[in-house]
């Protein structure tokens, strides 16, 4: 999504002529709902009708902030109280730093005293049910929806919009003090999860439960947040001013006629009005049960049929795909369970792993802004440059004599209940089973080319490559978490250690070796950039509690006996003005203030990972290695620190934070969509763009953004089994009855990107040279190329596994074997449905309850926001007056000008 007010109106208003074209669309980005597991999260309107309301300036339709006993504004489709006044109905207006559930709260306690009254349309807001519409409890509140306006220089605060009046005193993240963890749907799934990492977090100050805002179920309440500047101005004089207006007449009818009459005043001054209208529908709610529970959740909405009783989703669950790929000679394709030789240097396969990892998706309240800097863009930029050091140093023949291997993992949709991770760990730790055999099938029944060689994948459980089978037992994790946002500091820290895994061993020694490691060149002093333990200690329930990342996936479905560290750019708690997970976390607006992303110190955190995966892979099966021998060993095969003065680093920093749609991500996703068309014989397109700048929300789960699905015999299917009835009634024939069938995905465009530069990166490592390789050896000239085919006839890859897996093209060079392979980042407790189109899914017979279930309702295809003035209806009455008069005069005029004229005989 681009954002920019170049072509906008720099004078925006509804007053002039010829200053208000932008109004009938407003240039917004919307607050959207997400279902989950037990209900839903965000924002919208009540059903199809639209909800409008004159704009107020938010500080005018609060309770008094000496109010103590503020209502939780967890369940804002209840009534909180007795509604005995009607006003008109109206629009919420504040700045974004003003957008805190505190005062939410106070919002929807004030408008809970009110009913709507009928001016500006329907006060009858209904939300579909299956049997027709239902009227939601609540929804004849007087308030219509919010308006976040963007905050610049030149729009200071008022002094009812300051910190002393409202409460706060900078941005806040509008994630809860312990994001994913207790009283959030992700709550059973974080390490330590009441532990608060977010100083300044948006938590509901009124609720003992601390959500956050991004956690609060704010049906019926649509909300759009206004990012061009002139129009935020704009609207904010205007809900000043009839503020203002509305109190004057308050104080005016206070005085004729008492507080009590007061109260509701306002209704005779309803017009004329600049109002607002929303038009968000995005799915039912607001309907519970006798015992108090969301009658509509995903399964639900994931579950939804039509009133013929045919099978309708009214959403689809979040997810995509995360990226794995290992360093040193590429896993052989070909089923190797079992194959657990590591004294063979040629066989990379069943070697236990260390996975480094990290998440590449971000949230915020408004998903089409979610940029992610601190997070997101940090995590993918230290991964990249960790990879490109370790396959530009260290040949494939070193790292393929170590004990271990070391494995880059990049997680989708760790914002939503960790996604990525815990798919990716539950198929790799617990064990992966394929119902048409352990071998799975050809992801290309018939292969269209001769250089591609295709994967072995699974048509049920759906699975389009399962290369992952011939990973090694996963030893330990490094992850990785804002390494890019040290507050103005040069310390990094680890998290976890010698609890994640019960004293094993493994994750101690990782801890020691991290802190051991020096992030600079091997002569460099450093400039002062630090590694130092962690001093979050233990709680009260006897954890120690880990960031939320995908190592807490690692510890909790390994039972703690396997674990790691996190690598972070924060204490025991997130730098003081943490921007988390919000709309602002960005370097390119013009609050940019708040986010100040350091590159020294993500090119010394990607330094410092890459050499501590060397040293892990180092450390033998007993354990016996110490971490200061590992250490140094590391650092002599790599001496060398990232440069973040590199073009490599340059490019890639611009991608991430600036442009996602810049010319590296798209060279290398056309290279890896031309790679998939060849292989498979259909093109399925470039993969959606991150946008300019770039959005890191994850979006839904379907096959044109990331769902795998299986063409056989010309139709196309989430999953599946040959041989029963399909949804058309007709039975399933066999993979392979056609020579076209195929495993197909459409990965996004950052997941196309992370992909080819992967398979870049680590595919130098077969003709580099390493310390202690042959120091005759030269690096090649690499071949270019546009697709696969034209490296077929390369002779610089030496690798021993070539004859399986040959050269492949990533981002226009010839490289040696493909190492990357995606995994599914999906709700564990979802499936694609057997025989049935993309886009359907049913819950497992085994689910255990405890994910998050997240899932997007499908919006309406007319959505938006626009104003406009109302009037009112006494300019009508009054034009119709005054053109009756009008008219009889003019009649009058006639008759009296006929009698003269025949008088004068001329008539």
């Amino acid at each position: 999504m681009t954002m920019t007010s170049a072509s906008m109106n720099s004078n925006p208003t509804l007053t002039e002529p010829f200053h208000n074209d932008q109004f009938e669309s407003l240039p917004h980005v919307p607050c959207v709902s997400l279902f989950h597991r037990t209900g839903r999260v965000g924002c919208g309107t009540y059903g199809h009708q639209v909800m409008n309301g004159r704009l107020l300036h938010w500080t005018s339709v609060v309770v008094s902030t000496t109010d103590d006993d503020d209502e939780s504004a967890s369940s804002s489709s209840s009534n909180s109280g007795t509604t005995t006044t009607t006003i008109p109905p109206y629009v919420a207006v504040m700045d974004e730093e003003s957008y805190t559930s505190d005062n939410i709260a106070k919002l929807i306690k004030y408008a809970s005293q009110y009913t709507a009254g009928n001016e500006y349309g329907s006060t009858t807001l209904t939300t579909p049910v299956e049997d027709g519409t239902e009227v939601v409890p609540g929804s004849d509140r007087a308030m219509r929806g919010i308006l976040v306006l963007k905050s610049s220089s030149s729009s200071s605060a008022t002094t009812t919009d300051s910190a002393e009046n409202n409460g706060v005193s900078s941005f806040t993240s509008p994630e809860p003090s312990s994001p994913q963890g207790q009283y959030t749907p992700s709550g059973q799934l974080t390490v330590g999860n009441a532990y608060p990492w977010i100083v300044n977090s948006n938590d509901n100050n009124g609720d003992e439960e601390k959500e956050g805002l991004i956690n609060l179920d704010m049906y019926g309440m649509p909300t759009a947040y206004i990012y061009d500047i002139p129009t935020a101005n704009y609207l904010r004089s205007v809900a000043m001013e009839q503020s203002e207006s509305l109190v004057a007449s308050q104080a005016a009818q206070a005085s004729s006629e008492g507080a009590a009459a007061a109260a509701g005043a306002g209704a005779g001054e309803a017009y004329p009005s600049i109002i607002a209208e929303f038009n968000y529908y995005m799915g039912p709610g607001g309907i519970f049960d006798d015992n108090g529970n969301a009658v509509y959740n995903a399964k639900t909405c994931l579950g939804w049929k039509d009133t013929n009783g045919e099978w309708s989703p009214r959403c689809a669950p979040l997810g995509g795909n995360s990226i794995w790929a290992v360093a040193g000679s590429p896993i052989a394709l070909e089923y190797d369970a079992g194959n657990n030789n590591n004294n063979n240097a040629n066989n990379n396969n069943n070697k236990p792993t260390i996975l480094i990892s990290t998440s590449i998706d971000s949230t915020s309240m408004f998903h089409d802004l979610s940029p992610g800097a601190s997070n997101a863009a940090s995590n993918i930029l230290t991964l990249l440059m960790a990879s490109h050091l370790l396959g530009s140093t260290v040949s494939d023949a070193t790292l393929d004599t170590l004990y271990g291997k070391i494995a880059f993992a990049f997680f989708q949709g760790e914002s939503y209940g960790y996604l990525g991770s815990r798919r990716f760990v539950k198929d790799v730790v617990d064990g992966f089973t394929c119902d048409g055999g352990e071998k799975g099938v050809s992801s290309v029944f018939k292969t269209k080319s001769t250089t591609a060689i295709p994967t072995r994948a699974c048509l049920h459980p759906m699975r389009s490559d399962i290369t992952f089978q011939n990973l090694g037992t996963i030893r330990g994790m490094i992850a990785v978490d804002q390494v890019g946002a040290l507050g103005g500091s040069k310390n990094m820290y680890v998290h976890g250690g010698e609890t994640t895994d019960d004293g094993a061993g493994m994750a101690a020694f990782l801890s020691n070796v991290m802190v051991e490691l020096p992030s600079s060149d091997n002569n460099d002093g450093g400039d002062g950039y630090t590694v130092q333990a962690s001093s979050v200690g233990q709680q009260d329930d006897g954890t120690i509690p880990l960031p939320p990342t995908p190592l807490s996936s690692l510890v909790k479905i390994s039972g703690s006996s396997i674990g790691g560290i996190v690598l972070s750019g924060y204490d025991d708690a997130f730098v003081a003005k943490s921007v988390y997970h919000s709309h602002l976390d960005s370097t390119t607006t013009s609050s940019s203030k708040l986010v100040s992303i350091d590159k020294e110190a993500i090119a010394r955190a990607a330094t410092l990972l890459a050499r501590a995966a060397v040293a892990a892979a180092y450390q033998d099966e007993d354990n016996g290695v110490d971490y200061e021998t590992a250490a140094a060993y590391a650092v002599k095969l790599l001496p060398n620190a990232v440069d973040s003065t590199s073009d490599t680093f340059t490019k890639l920093y611009n991608c991430l934070f600036e442009d996602g749609n810049c010319e590296t991500f798209l060279s290398y996703g056309e290279v890896e969509r031309e790679n998939d068309a060849l292989r498979t014989g259909v093109d399925l397109g470039m993969g959606v763009p991150i946008g300019t700048p770039p959005n890191y929300y994850v979006s839904i789960y379907e096959s044109s953004n990331g769902q795998a699905f299986v063409r056989a015999s010309g139709k196309y299917y989430g999953s599946l089994v040959p041989g029963e009835v399909g949804e058309d009634g007709e039975v399933v024939k066999s993979y392979g009855a056609d020579e076209t069938d195929a495993i197909l995905v459409r990965p996004t465009l950052l997941e196309m990107s992370i992909f080819g530069l992967l398979n870049d990166f680590l595919g130098r490592g077969s003709f580099v040279t390493s310390s202690g390789d042959d120091e005759s050896a030269t690096t090649p000239s690499l071949t270019k190329c546009k697709v696969s085919s034209d490296c077929s006839s390369v002779s610089y890859c030496s690798t021993s596994n070539s004859a399986v897996v040959p050269p492949t093209c990533a981002g226009g060079s010839c490289v040696c074997g493909s190492r990357s392979h995606y995994h599914p980042a999906l709700d564990e407790a979802l499936s694609p449905a057997t025989n049935a189109r993309p886009g359907r899914f049913v819950i497992i017979d085994n689910d255990t309850g405890v994910s998050a279930m997240y899932a997007e309702p499908y919006w309406s295809h007319y959505v938006g926001v626009r104003i406009y003035n109302d009037a009112g209806t006494t300019p009508g009455v009054y034009a119709a007056v005054i053109g009756s008069l009008l008219a009889l005069m003019c009649m009058a005029i006639v008759v009296n000008m006929k009698k003269t004229l025949v008088k004068a005989k001329v008539y």
